[in-house]
């Protein structure tokens, strides 16, 4: 028996050493991943520890309004002024600041920030209820950005950010359009766009978009042909019209595409609003054809107006494949919707889908049965045999 327990305790004894036995680069890498209060804390297991923090390739940063000129504030401070040169592989800044004092807030992060790009940052995570106007970034070395409830007005440029390949919004409420020339991947969700100019997003080489704010005005989407998959949620029923609405850098008075020419290159496409008279059907007037699409997803916008942007797409995606309805009417819609549909009556010839061959049609409930008959007649003109639908 005390043999056994012997065994134990030096099985034990070795494992307590084991992550001593590690190099200091290797250490320092997995401090990384601690708040940096803790890291610093670590000086205090053994005197190889004590410079180790100095070296942690990360900044993970909390700010307090509690703390202003107290401890906390002091530490930041101090860690700043003592910690090594090594470049950053991450900096984490959270701010407790609410929304009444926002740009408090981002005056006290912008040293941080500014000490961060300093020590070519390449992952930046900023979550603050803090204001920024004009937000200019620059840097060769940024890769990854994700901001979390702030507040932007005027301009959100990237372009001077020749590396940055993926950017992240939630929860911000952006009154500014959004400059991203190297940007790969985009995603905006949650907070709101302005509600009185629709703003602008400049991002040629995305792969990747996709848009689900809360509220306020879709915003114009600039040309991106090398575009994948977009998803975009449009919320202008609350605002209309695009000839009522300013957008920021036009002066054809509304005399162009808003979204669909800018997703015209997706392979995969998502396109949802609770607006019968959305952007999406206001788009659709200036014919862009979906020559790479495959795989679409349409709720109920697309079948208003003699489901018109239903057949729009149908007659201009000639590789389409993969088609998903949804059919989501909330329950004070189903009789206005089932009134004033209409009945789809081609007056030409409809282009048969040689390549599509599933459609789903998802309905929240049965009420939504004249309108799924409808649809089952368009897509037989369209040459879309009645095995190749599911209904759910």
């Amino acid at each position: 028996m005390s043999r056994r327990l012997s065994e134990v305790g030096s099985t034990a004894a070795v494992g307590e050493h084991r992550i001593g036995d590690l190099p200091d680069d290797l250490l320092a890498y997995l401090m990384s991943f601690l708040p940096s209060r803790d890291s610093v804390r670590t000086c205090v297991l053994a005197r190889r520890w004590r410079p180790l923090w100095r070296s942690v390739p990360a900044l993970r940063l909390e700010d307090d309004p509690r703390g202003d000129g107290g401890p906390r504030s002091k530490f930041v401070d101090e860690l700043l002024r003592r910690r090594h040169p090594t470049p950053l592989n991450l900096c984490d800044i959270c701010s407790d600041y609410d929304t009444f004092h926002c740009e408090e807030a981002f005056t006290r992060i912008k040293p941080w920030l500014r000490y961060a790009f300093s020590h070519d940052v390449r992952a930046l995570r900023v979550v603050a209820g803090s204001l920024t106007t004009n937000l200019v970034l620059v840097s060769s070395h940024l890769k990854r950005v994700e901001l979390c409830f702030m507040q932007f007005k005027g301009s959100v440029n990237f372009t001077g950010c020749r590396v940055l390949d993926v950017l992240e919004m939630k929860g911000c409420n952006i009154l500014a359009s959004i400059l991203c020339q190297s940007v790969r991947h985009l995603t905006v969700k949650g907070g709101c766009f302005d509600d009185k100019i629709r703003r602008r997003i400049s991002a040629p080489n995305l792969i990747s978009l996709k848009l689900a704010p809360c509220q306020g005005l879709t915003p114009l989407l600039d040309s991106m042909p090398s575009l994948v998959t977009a998803s975009v949620e449009s919320f202008d029923q609350q605002y209309h019209y695009c000839f009522d609405v300013p957008c920021e850098g036009c002066d054809r008075q509304a005399r162009f595409p808003v979204v669909l020419e800018g997703l015209s290159a997706a392979t995969n496409l998502e396109l949802t609003s609770d607006d019968q008279l959305c952007i999406f059907r206001m788009d659709l007037k200036w014919c862009p054809m979906f020559s790479k699409l495959k795989c679409l997803l349409l709720n109920k916008w697309c079948v208003a107006d003699y489901f018109t942007g239903l057949v729009y797409f149908l007659q201009h995606s000639p590789i389409l494949e993969t088609l998903t309805l949804l059919l989501d009417f909330q329950t004070h819609e189903k009789w206005h919707v089932m009134e004033t549909y209409g009945i789809y009556d081609p007056k030409e010839q409809s282009p048969l889908l040689k390549h599509l061959k599933v459609v789903k049609i998802i309905r929240s409930s049965t009420k939504e049965d004249v309108i799924v008959d409808r649809i089952l007649k368009i897509l037989s003109a369209h040459g879309v045999p009645s095995e190749q639908i599911d209904i759910q």
